[in-house]
């Protein structure tokens, strides 16, 4: 019988505390769940599904996993007695317990788990998902510590840092699951609604205080937006990391915007005046005679928001094109150019 690395299933050594078992099992359980993925895919994923799920019953519960570290590889190969594998339920029924049923397991308890586990727990083990809850009934709602803080991502466009105050978004946010009440287990199977993570995803509608200076990577929070907490507790709180859109025409440097913008030979050589793009829409700006190709032209003022109300600058930068069609009179001027500044 294979042995079963819990860790490994989970992706964490063997010394991690309580909270990175949860949060690792919380992270792989949502990669995996079956009802995220394509029909053809939803066979491994399902796999993958139950060995994350076997992992983190037995890590997340002291006794099964104290029992479990006292084992290794080599755990029944070596001197001594063997464990034993624990009876069949249908054995359990010849000797007076109660029938399994047709399935040949007594209300599929061990559904889902390996051999190596049955061996090890027994039906004992099994029954682990039907434990009940501080306070509550076996997959009920039980009085614990707050929800847990949430981090999303807000993307926002260039547009929008001109735009500061309340904003009334539409978000997927964290909700307590409606079918396990934040148990994470329905009887003595994980919930099949959030995976045994005791919350879903649902639409909802948030107001966001939007700052006068916004820049790529900072962080709003959110009081009492966050996870929620099963049992009545106090939710926790969302934090909303903000990402800048790619914009086609600016590029961003600190407070200061840059775009290009083109001219034609006759434009840069005697100057005059072009159209560039802004945030708040196309402006007309004066090119001096003489521009070259790659200068950059500065428009004060025309940037992102600055602290104490300012704002940065926007910066043209040239680049020198030719017509796409010419004809016989647009080529003796050429030629008659290139006479000139030989």
């Amino acid at each position: 019988m294979d042995y079963k690395d819990y860790y490994a299933a989970l992706g964490v050594k063997k010394g991690a505390s309580p909270e990175e078992i949860k949060q690792a099992y919380r992270r792989l359980a949502k990669q995996h769940h079956p009802d995220l993925h394509l029909e053809k895919d939803k066979a491994s994923a399902s796999t993958k599904f139950k060995e994350i799920n076997e992992a983190y019953e037995v890590l997340s519960d002291p006794d099964k996993k104290a029992k479990y570290d006292g084992i290794g590889p080599g755990w029944d190969a070596g001197p001594g007695p063997r464990p034993r594998p624990a009876e069949t339920a249908r054995e359990r029924s010849y000797a007076g317990g109660p029938d399994p049923g047709p399935g040949g397991r007594e209300d599929e308890g061990f559904e889902g788990f390996s051999d190596f586990f049955e061996t090890l727990f027994g039906q004992a083990g099994a029954q682990g998902f039907g434990r009940s809850a501080p306070g509550g009934a076996p997959g009920g709602p039980h009085q614990g510590p707050g929800g847990g803080d949430v981090e999303a991502e807000l993307p926002l466009s260039l547009e929008d840092c001109l735009r500061p105050g309340d904003r009334k978004l539409s978000m997927r946010v964290p909700a307590l699951c409606s079918r396990c009440r934040g148990a994470g287990r329905v009887g003595r199977h994980v919930c099949p609604s959030c995976a045994g993570l005791g919350e879903t995803a649902q639409e909802r509608s948030i107001t966001v205080h939007l700052p006068d200076r916004i820049r790529d990577g900072i962080r709003l929070r959110l009081r009492g937006q966050g996870g929620p907490a099963p049992g009545g507790g106090t939710p926790g709180d969302l934090f909303l990391r903000i990402r800048l859109l790619p914009h086609p025409r600016f590029k961003v440097s600190g407070s200061d915007l840059e775009t290009a913008v083109t001219l034609m030979p006759w434009e840069a050589s005697l100057g005059g005046e072009v159209t560039v793009a802004a945030l708040e829409g196309p402006l007309r700006i004066r090119v001096p005679a003489g521009t070259h190709s790659g200068r950059r032209l500065r428009i004060p003022g025309k940037g992102l928001p600055k602290e104490g109300g300012a704002r940065g600058d926007l910066f043209a930068l040239v680049r020198i094109d030719i017509p796409q069609r010419s004809d016989e009179r647009t080529e003796r001027l050429y030629r008659e150019l290139k006479e000139a500044a030989s």
